[in-house]
């Protein structure tokens, strides 16, 4: 069944930058009332400037309370929620031993645990508000582990949370997607390593994201990837492990770091 994005209710997270920044956009281009929600202020303020279709709120993903906090205000702002889209997240660095633990266990509390967080939050509203979605922005590195292995731990948490969850709320009328980016450059992610090289055609944009999130809002697909072409990779280390594996290997990130 196609959904109507005109006239709903959105939360995107992550909304000060990057991907989340251009997912409010879109969808307030497309209609919909969006809840922005970040923790700087400052670039939330230039953002509901854009649009008298987003309104702000912030919030750190990784504090149960501000997150609880949200929903309370959505639901007391708008008495509805009908997509979340679960997006904040952070990079991380390189895993190597005892003194990148900190590091590694924030990675894992922003973004996989950050969207369990306002997956719990804001689920009785999401049901009452049904037909309803929760798009959450996980990663190529969700099925491939090459880089920071925090990060893609995060990733693959947050892609088995997804489709656990698509089972299992799928009775309540609440339709979950894995949305999972290749590269896309962003603040926080410039992606300087692919710039300059034969590499830098498989660089995306925020603003492909952004309208794959509006495609499975309106499609209500359980996984989308972007750009399409990054399933290639997916299904080679599926199809042939040994070969992957070979490929991999020769990659720059298999030394655990971004480079």
């Amino acid at each position: 069944m196609s959904w109507s994005p005109a006239g709903k209710i959105a939360v995107v997270t992550g909304a000060s930058s990057g991907i989340g920044h251009a997912t409010a956009g879109r969808l307030a281009g497309a209609g919909m009332q969006v809840v922005a929600v970040a923790r700087r202020e400052d670039r939330l303020a230039e953002l509901a400037a854009t649009s008298d279709r987003i309104v702000v709120h912030a919030a750190d993903v990784s504090d149960t309370a501000q997150v609880d906090a949200l929903a309370a205000f959505v639901e007391g702002e708008f008495g509805a929620c009908h997509a979340l889209i679960n997006n904040a997240g952070v990079g991380g660095g390189a895993f190597n031993g005892r003194d990148d633990l900190d590091d590694a266990l924030r990675t894992i509390d922003v973004n996989l645990l950050g969207t369990i967080r306002c997956a719990a939050a804001f689920a009785d509203l999401l049901g009452r508000s049904a037909p309803s979605r929760m798009v959450n922005v996980a990663s190529v590195a969700g099925k491939l582990g090459i880089g920071p292995a925090a990060y893609a731990a995060s990733k693959f948490g947050m892609v088995g949370f997804s489709e656990a969850l698509g089972l299992s709320w799928a009775s309540r009328g609440v339709t979950v997607t894995q949305l999972n980016p290749g590269f896309i450059e962003t603040e926080g992610f410039p992606q300087k390593h692919m710039k300059g090289g034969p590499q830098e055609r498989l660089l995306g944009t925020p603003e492909d994201v952004a309208e794959a999130i509006l495609g499975a809002l309106v499609s209500g697909t359980p996984e989308r990837t972007v750009p399409r072409f990054y399933r290639s990779f997916v299904a080679l280390r599926h199809l042939a492990p040994p070969l992957y594996r070979a490929v991999a290997a020769r990659m720059g990130r298999a030394s655990g770091s971004r480079d």
